[in-house]
């Protein structure tokens, strides 16, 4: 391949990726796409669901022949469903050309679909796809109905143009930089990432997903943060941010950490961190607590070991820390319902732990009275969103080490 042809394959992909993004972005509240599904993109989204072949050839004349081999997969599909009479998703062609888009005429008639979309050449003999498949004209007419043919779709900087100003309508308080620098590239990502999944079941996703994959401004700035200005500079940038206080009490709150442990785990440290986070985020107790005003943190420390966290667990229980791991009694299933329960005056606990990333969701649900608060404290990547309920939102730290959070209550 050629330099210049292997720029052109690029442009085209990165032209699909686009248009993937700007089909799921105008589409309503509802609509999902999978990735290389049926076709390029598969738009579901009520009446205006469609199976989406996306070409771009800027330095090509268009000719029938450039879409005949989509047209053709596209009947063939429609015929093995059975040809059916009530289909929603369209079959929709989107293709940028140098010229030439005067040659089809639309709208497609039946005999211009027969002979210059769905016949061809095999060696020297000519082949007509609707009658190898044995097609009535109702039939061909219910396709022809479902057939959307664009070959003047925009150019491949127009329809980024387009792509920025939906961004930034869906992002509340884009700006054109943010759009441009941040949110541009995250879309980019979280398609591309779909895009090589071996199962397509796991190249699909929602447009209210995509939003809260592409909405990581945060994540990106604290990077950066840290990079320039240093450990303790961020240290105390994350407390006034999140954990700044107007009054002397920390105000109640179901407040989640989520801690990457791995590969760092200390049983002196981490004891001493999670002693000083029951002290930090724990109500404080006095003579004439109320009831209603007791509450202490939940830990998930991700990364730790069965045994590890036994040893942990020992090691609080040995320094009388009191905390509640949401298993009722011994041999018990885990219950996000008893883990949610605040403290009292006889089980004052401190910390509660969350025993892994699948029980975290359900004991979110479970937290009620009070607002929910999640920091997911990772180094790699950030926690997955299907662990999050919906409606709620994790507040993603970049940590460098599994003892920021230490820091963070030192600043």
């Amino acid at each position: 391949m050629t330099d210049r042809s292997a720029t052109a394959t690029i442009k085209g992909y990165f032209y699909q990726f686009d248009q993937t993004i700007v089909r799921l972005l105008e589409g309503s509240k509802h609509a999902g796409v999978t990735v290389e599904g049926i076709e390029d993109i598969d738009l579901d989204d009520g009446n205006d669901s469609a199976y989406v072949q996306c070409k771009y050839y800027e330095g090509t004349e268009y000719n029938h022949s450039v879409i005949k081999e989509a047209v053709i997969h596209m009947l063939r599909h429609f015929h093995a469903a059975g040809c059916p009479s009530g289909q929603v998703f369209k079959y929709r062609l989107y293709g940028h050309y140098r010229s030439g888009q005067h040659k089809l005429l639309l709208p497609l008639t039946e005999d211009f679909l027969k002979a210059n979309l769905l016949t061809y050449k095999q060696g020297k003999v000519e082949q007509k796809v609707h009658e190898e498949l044995g097609v009535t004209g109702s039939q061909l007419a219910a396709f022809r109905s479902l057939l959307d043919i664009d070959v003047n779709a925009p150019s491949y900087d127009a329809q980024q143009t387009k792509l920025l100003e939906l961004l930034k309508s869906a992002i509340p308080g884009c700006s054109d930089v943010d759009a441009k620098v941040f949110y541009y590239p995250s879309a980019i990502n979280v398609i591309q990432s779909l895009a090589i999944q071996v199962d397509e079941t796991k190249r699909a996703i929602t447009k209210a997903n995509f939003l809260q994959k592409v909405n990581r401004k945060d994540v990106v700035f604290s990077a950066w943060l840290r990079e320039k200005f240093g450990a303790d500079y961020y240290a105390r940038s994350i407390r006034r941010k999140y954990f700044h206080s107007n009054g002397t009490r920390m105000p109640k709150a179901s407040r989640f950490f989520v801690i990457d442990m791995s590969g760092e785990y200390d049983v002196n440290m981490t004891t001493q961190m999670l002693v000083r986070m029951g002290d930090f985020f724990s109500h404080k107790e006095l003579v004439r607590t109320p009831a209603v005003d007791r509450f202490c943190p939940y830990v998930l420390l991700r990364g730790l070991s069965p045994d590890e966290l036994i040893e942990l667990k020992t090691s609080l229980w040995g320094q009388g820390v009191a905390f509640n791991d949401g298993y009722p009694f011994h041999g018990a299933e885990f219950s996000p319902r008893a883990l949610a329960a605040d403290p009292t005056k006889e089980q004052l606990w401190r910390i509660k732990f969350i025993p892994s990333d699948d029980q975290l969701a359900p004991t979110i649900s479970a937290a009620a009275g009070s607002l929910i608060e999640v920091y997911d404290f990772y180094k790699a990547a950030p926690l997955d969103i299907v662990h999050i309920p919906k409606g709620k939102v994790a507040h993603a730290i970049k940590c460098s080490n599994s003892y920021l959070l230490q820091e963070v209550m030192q600043a």
